[in-house]
């Protein structure tokens, strides 16, 4: 039985994930929660946890933090991460520090949940395993000067070493790089999820040994250099370079042999991301900061680059873009769905590509509006009967846009899922009756200016013929059932003090306020004013 330990400081989200599932039935128990990063930090090094589901953002530490304290001394731990959509930074910096997995917090049920379970376990599974048939493999590899070495520049990159301290360290592993003129690069290999699927049998070890056998042996006598695993898709390269004319044409060269090398000999791609010249140990970290920051234009340019950190200097900064559609461009993308044209949505996507790109926004602001895109699709297709039956693919839209590495895959793939998701509802439309579509329209457009004409228009059918069937099928009239849906959600908006009644009148669909109160007042025997005083009242009293 595996030990899971739940972090999250909202009472109802952790009694709620607890109380979800019998989490034995699935090999695992529930043998510590906390509130906050500090408290858990001291429960898991006392439980010593298999798995922690933690949230990301806590009072005191947050999970990013808990995570990269607790990852050194609990090695075989797995970490999810519970997140909002708002938090993809967050997401992403935790993924890069050690996370397995994370789960949205509003789509979190209990099938989501057994399916995290079965991958994490067959995960410690293979570990285990692993461990058991070369246990020495693992204790050699622990001890020997390899390891020493990533883990000290990982203690550089975070930090935790520098001055006096880094110079001995390096001297006592005999650092093959001079304290000189250093550049710093940083490998990354693209599409990673992909290649690991190719070592799942032979593990992941394997990649690494291969990559670093390759990067060692196409790397020239003539450069001295030492290279660090900081992960099994990301290395660091550190080479001396010469102060001459030639030093910048010498190292492009250097690094398209190891790229080309990787592609020929693995059929791997990378990206490099390349610091400027540092000068001594002491300025190591800086310059892995650059090779970093200059990786970030990883997410535009695509794979198989070398971006040096001088150049995107010079490129204009990036902008963060809150809100790019207009809303006549929202309501345009939402009659497109409606339609399911694909060729429009092609289109439309393509401007809304081209507009990102003019004004130069953020890696951030793009991946939070093919989210926003994919949130109105899901919204706005037939939403109760139909979405329900649908089916389109083992990713969710999320993972699609998170775990994007380039912007050009992300479109691509959120294009391929609307298209789908589009013949899928086509489908999915046919097998449903006519009084099911009009009402997955009259509860996704109750604010338009919905009729029986517009709504049989859409559906294909004769408007008198609709009508009776809905008085057949549904004992009540189109336009009462419309009414009704209205009103209700009218009822909803004034439980809350911040929307005039005028506001609440055009958010349903009436457009004149008179009409709306006359209407509100004979289907509740209230004016909007006096059912909000008699909720407001009410509320006090208890």
């Amino acid at each position: 039985m595996y030990k899971l330990m739940i972090v999250e400081d909202e009472l109802l989200m952790r009694v709620g994930i607890r109380s979800m599932l019998n989490w034995e039935d699935y090999g695992f128990c529930v043998t510590a929660e906390a509130s906050n990063g500090k408290e858990a930090l001291e429960l898991a090094l006392e439980k010593m946890p298999d798995l922690i589901i933690t949230d990301i953002r806590m009072p005191v530490m947050d999970g990013l933090a808990l995570i990269k304290q607790l990852s050194p001394s609990l090695k075989s731990c797995k970490f999810v991460i519970l997140s909002n959509f708002d938090e993809l930074d967050y997401v992403k910096n935790a993924l890069k520090f050690g996370a397995t997995d994370y789960l949205i917090k509003s789509e979190v049920n209990e099938q989501s949940l057994i399916q995290l379970l079965k991958n994490i376990r067959e995960k410690l599974q293979s570990e285990q395993h692993q461990l058991n048939t070369f246990p020495y493999v693992s204790s050699n590899y622990s001890k020997s000067i390899r390891y020493l070495k990533d883990s000290f520049f990982e203690d550089i990159v975070s930090g935790f070493t520098h001055g006096n301290e880094l110079l001995t360290k390096a001297e006592e592993l005999h650092f093959r790089i001079q304290s000189d003129q250093l550049v710093v690069i940083k490998f990354i290999v693209n599409h990673y999820e992909k290649v690991k699927c190719k070592y799942i049998e032979k593990g992941e070890k394997l990649l690494r040994f291969s990559i670093l056998n390759i990067m060692e042996e196409v790397i020239p006598s003539r450069w001295a250099k030492e290279i660090f695993v900081e992960s099994s898709s990301e290395y660091w390269v550190v080479v001396n370079v010469r102060s001459d004319q030639d030093a910048h044409a010498d190292l492009n060269k250097l690094i398209r042999k190891v790229l080309t090398s990787l592609k020929d000999f693995m059929n791997l791609s990378l990206t490099a991301g390349v610091s400027s010249i540092c000068f001594g140990f002491v300025s190591l970290r800086k310059a892995c900061q650059e090779a970093e920051f200059a990786l970030k234009e990883r997410f535009f340019t695509g794979e198989s680059q070398i971006l040096y950190v001088e150049e995107v200097r010079k490129s204009p900064g990036r902008e963060d873009v809150e809100h790019l559609l207009s809303p006549q461009q929202e309501q345009h993308f939402m009659k497109i769905c409606m339609s399911k044209n694909k060729e429009k949505v092609r289109q439309f996507l393509e401007e809304i590509y081209i507009r990102l790109k003019t004004v130069r926004a953020d890696e951030n602001s793009i991946r939070k509006q093919y989210i926003t895109l994919l949130e109105t699709m899901h919204a706005h297709l037939l939403n109760s009967t139909s979405r329900s039956k649908l089916s389109v693919t083992d990713k969710s839209p999320y993972e699609i846009v998170l775990n994007g590495e380039h912007w050009e895959d992300i479109h691509q793939n959120v294009l391929t899922y609307i298209t789908t998701t589009f013949s899928a509802s086509s489908q999915v439309t046919h097998e449903l009756k006519y009084t099911d579509l009009a009402i997955d329209i009259i509860n996704s457009y109750y604010a338009e200016d919905l009729s029986l004409q517009s709504v049989a228009s859409q559906i294909n059918v004769n408007p008198s013929y609709l009508s009776r069937l809905f008085k057949q099928e549904k004992q009540e009239n189109f336009i009462s059932y419309l009414t009704r849906v209205r009103i209700d959600h009218a009822k909803a908006y004034l439980l809350s003090k911040e929307l005039k009644i005028y506001e609440i009148a055009d958010k349903v669909g009436y457009h004149n306020y008179t009409y709306f109160s006359k209407i509100f007042k004979k289907n509740t025997g209230l004016t909007p004013e006096e059912y909000r005083e008699q909720q407001h009242v009410h509320a006090i009293r208890k």
